[in-house]
């Protein structure tokens, strides 16, 4: 065992451009087991004491590791170390959503001389209308008729209405109802002040 320490420890010192010296001799207080290092020249360089060897294969082994991380400091001193690469920037949040809004009753047009549609909403299968009504009613020999249901709900004024062979139906804001498909109706009454104002669902 001690052999081959002895074997790592003079292979440390020759990297080192080192030698290194042992003692083996034995008489009554000498330095027997004692390490020592010398340049190539024979010259002390550690563990040397009045030409007597005094350090261990502990010593040895510190001496020549602490030498060999010196000249690593040496060699990297003056190098530019990489600089550690940057994180890329978190991403944008969304933007925020923007909502349109809009009012049932703003700028309502004129219909002085017809009622008024405007298309608020049109999706498969449904289409959604504001109509303004200014004192039209359906003649009574030209029915209106559709080809889907439509649902209607008065939001200003005042009118009045007829399904097929029904009374007339007058209604107030906040009344509404369904016409059928293929239902003959007719409107008979609408208020001129305040205009009336209706919601229409068309459904189908």
């Amino acid at each position: 065992m001690a052999s081959e320490q002895d074997d790592a420890l003079r292979e440390m010192a020759r990297h080192r451009g080192l030698r290194l010296k042992k003692s083996r001799r034995r008489k009554r207080g000498g330095d027997f087991g004692k390490y020592g290092l010398t340049d190539p020249g024979g010259k002390p360089v550690f563990g040397f004491k009045d030409k007597t060897l005094t350090a261990t294969a502990d010593e040895i082994e510190a001496y020549l590791r602490s030498a060999m991380v010196a000249d690593w400091k040496s060699s990297t001193k003056g190098l530019k170390r990489k600089a550690a690469p940057k994180a890329p920037p978190p991403p944008p949040p969304p933007p925020k959503l923007k909502v349109r809004l809009a009012n049932l009753f703003a700028r309502l047009p004129a219909a002085r001389r017809n009622e008024a549609f405007t298309e608020l909403l049109a999706r498969p299968g449904i289409r959604v209308e504001r109509i303004v009504s200014r004192g039209q009613a359906t003649p009574a020999d030209a029915p209106m008729r559709q080809d889907h249901d439509e649902w209607v709900l008065l939001l200003q004024g005042e009118a009045a209405m007829r399904i097929e062979t029904s009374d007339e139906v007058e209604l107030r804001p906040g009344d509404h109802l369904l016409i059928e498909r293929g239902q003959e109706h007719w409107v008979t009454r609408t208020s001129e002040e305040p205009p009336t104002v209706w919601l229409a669902v068309h459904l189908g």
